[in-house]
């Protein structure tokens, strides 16, 4: 049995979906499953994904683009698909992408089983955003992908329901994204981060990493940090990542206006043994968000055993429920409720909550669990195995 997982960018500007798929396809091939990578991404970005992953060069296969980078659309892949290699199973990551044209292609062509993850991409938040063009998208191809879909990923239970209140009837398997346990054992050098970044050794700090844009709801945290401002003392929030549509410019100026600049710093994107240097010497990570499937971001942090502020855009709550962080609504009310208590409790209560999240991640989310339920999920689809009891049907709602 094979399957191919077909993902837009697999290096390291994927920003956690590349890792995803990546992570998902080696922990799968390591259980004897025949799995591969197709992707969009520049050839530079597929090397440094095979040589960081350990992937084969026939384990990531590029394709070009036609247009626009951003819209995917790539007749070469769909060429592929309806010419070359036939796999079993193809498991798409992400939609409204041209893509979702190439699935199609295979299930139209040869009947191949797919499954289709959108990985947040329905929330109500994310449709909002270019709301036109994800308006064609669905009348061009994705209405056909994801009606047409053999399964849907979802990767927490909010995503189920995004499914159902997008009329979709399709059956869903449940599987949350992972951690790996090399990121779990690796260590990081706090010391290192500190003395490259020019930070006091005194200083508490606020990570923050991922996309400068407007989805990760930064100006809520920033508000709330105005609020705040006289608890702040020693806390410095770093914001690590890379901008986009100029909200770092729009960021600068909240910033400028709630005299925060001795509390916050840009520090750019971190990379590999960098950003695990960020997490050693971080005592919170936040991610404000208005919208995320099952972000990567999250679980990084509680396997480098940071405790985590997050909103209930990220179905995490887990947080909650493991002691290991804080769930708040998605307002800069309920974000300063939380980070009012979180600047209060001392390093070592901080330290403590970080160390039952790094337990909680090692225990309930492995690649190698949620790989061997894919391999599980996909005997299913093809009738040789029995129906996987993380697989939900509309006649559960």
């Amino acid at each position: 049995m094979s399957t191919i997982h077909v993902i837009a960018k697999v290096g390291r500007q994927s920003y956690g979906l590349g890792a995803v798929a990546l992570n998902l396809a080696k922990q799968q091939i390591s259980q004897g499953h025949d799995s591969a990578i197709w992707c969009l991404d520049r050839p530079e970005e597929v090397e440094w994904a095979r040589r960081f992953y350990q992937l084969a060069p026939d384990q990531i296969r590029r394709f070009n683009t036609c247009g626009p980078v951003s819209i995917g659309y790539t007749p070469e892949m769909e060429r592929a698909a309806r010419d070359g290699e036939q796999p079993n199973i193809v498991h798409q990551h992400s939609i409204w992408s041209g893509l979702s044209r190439a699935t199609s292609e295979w299930r139209r062509r040869h009947r191949t089983v797919t499954v289709v993850a959108a990985h947040g991409a329905l929330q109500p938040w994310a449709l909002k955003k270019s709301a036109w063009k994800k308006k064609l998208a669905l009348f061009a191809y994705e209405s056909e992908n994801l009606h047409g879909a053999t399964c849907l990923h979802a990767c927490g239970e909010n995503e189920i329901s995004d499914y159902r209140e997008y009329s979709l009837t399709n059956p869903i398997a449940l599987l949350p994204n992972a951690i790996s346990a090399t990121w779990i054992e690796s260590t990081g050098d706090a010391i290192r981060f500190r003395a490259a970044k020019n930070l006091a050794d005194d200083s508490r700090i606020i990570l923050y990493l991922s996309r400068i844009t407007p989805k990760k709801g930064l100006p809520m945290l920033l508000e709330s940090m105005h609020e705040l401002r006289n608890q702040l003392q020693a806390w410095i929030l770093l914001i690590a990542g890379t901008d986009e549509f100029g909200h770092q410019r729009e960021l600068e100026a909240q910033i400028r206006a709630c005299n925060l600049g001795q509390h916050v710093r840009f520090v750019g994107p971190l990379h590999g043994q960098d950003k695990r240097d960020a997490f050693a010497a971080a005592d919170l990570f936040v991610l404000p968000t208005h919208s995320e499937g099952s972000p990567m971001v999250v679980l990084e942090a509680l396997g480098a055993g940071v405790p985590v502020l997050t909103t209930k855009g990220a179905p995490w709550a887990d947080l909650v429920r493991h002691g290991c962080g804080w769930w708040t609504d998605i307002s800069a009310g309920g974000i300063h409720d939380a980070l009012r208590d979180a600047l209060a409790l001392p390093t070592a209560a901080l330290a403590a909550a970080g160390q039952r999240g790094r337990d909680l991640v090692a225990r309930k989310y492995s690649w190698a669990e949620i790989a061997s339920k894919t391999i599980r999920l996909y005997g299913w689809l093809q009738g040789r195995a029995p129906t996987p009891d993380f697989v939900h049907f509309l006649r559960d709602m």
